[in-house]
């Protein structure tokens, strides 16, 4: 057996390589924004956990939780499912050189798992009650679903289209589309909350339309990300 010819000025002692090549980093594709892959489902994440946290802590003692908090659960549950099941696929080290909002491994997973078993374990203790939605709880879960495999398809016929890779601003199109539909949602929660509970009720704004379509925009950027 004939030992490889070791490299110019490589003195062939393991571990002590002086003239080989060095190793290229590796080259990682852009994410949207320009930010580390997860970034903005990790943002999205965070608003609507913090949303939910503004219902409930809004809501008076006694009174039940409101409604939109029943409707967000759906999002929710979306979210974190999705995004706990993209790491290792479309979240880490492996397809970006940095953690998700920069942070350190695996504090957005924690952060979000720690607040979402927060609140549920704060409305047991204190033993709150949920409004009845007023049409059937099915539209929402159908709606996220429908927007999520949408936003799958149109995403894979462009990559497709582009030659395997997603432009960038088709990227970064996506992204600020689905944080105009969250801002769009804080503000809805907002109207909720503190508009329409000190208004008459034959004035009050119908929000569910637009509640309706945020859920389908969120929907398609998880979808698209996938």
């Amino acid at each position: 057996m004939t030992t490889p010819a070791p490299f110019p000025g490589d003195p062939g002692i393991p571990g002590l390589d002086l003239g080989g090549q060095p190793t290229a980093a590796p080259r990682y594709p852009r994410h949207a924004l320009g930010l580390p892959a997860g970034s903005v489902r990790a943002l999205l994440a965070f608003m609507v956990l913090g949303v939910l946290w503004l219902l409930v802590y809004a809501s008076k003692a006694g009174d039940k939780v409101p409604v939109a908090y029943v409707y967000l659960q759906y999002v929710m549950i979306l979210i974190l499912a999705h995004y706990f099941a993209s790491h290792g696929s479309t979240i880490g080290k492996h397809v970006s050189h940095r953690n998700p909002l920069y942070m350190p491994s695996g504090s957005v997973r924690f952060l979000l798992l720690a607040g979402y078993l927060g609140l549920v374990v704060w409305l047991l203790y204190n033993k709150r009650e949920f409004e009845e939605p007023p049409s059937g709880p099915l539209v929402l879960p159908l709606v996220l679903m429908s927007g999520f495999f949408l936003g799958f398809l149109i995403t894979k016929m462009v990559r497709t289209a582009a030659g395997g890779e997603l432009p960038f601003w088709f990227q970064d199109l996506e992204a600020w589309v689905a944080l105009l539909g969250m801002l769009g949602l804080l503000i809805i929660v907002m109207v909720r909350v503190f508009v329409n509970p000190g208004i008459n009720e034959d004035i009050r704004l119908d929000l569910t339309t637009l509640e309706t379509g945020v859920a389908t925009v969120v929907g398609f950027y998880f979808g698209a990300r996938s």
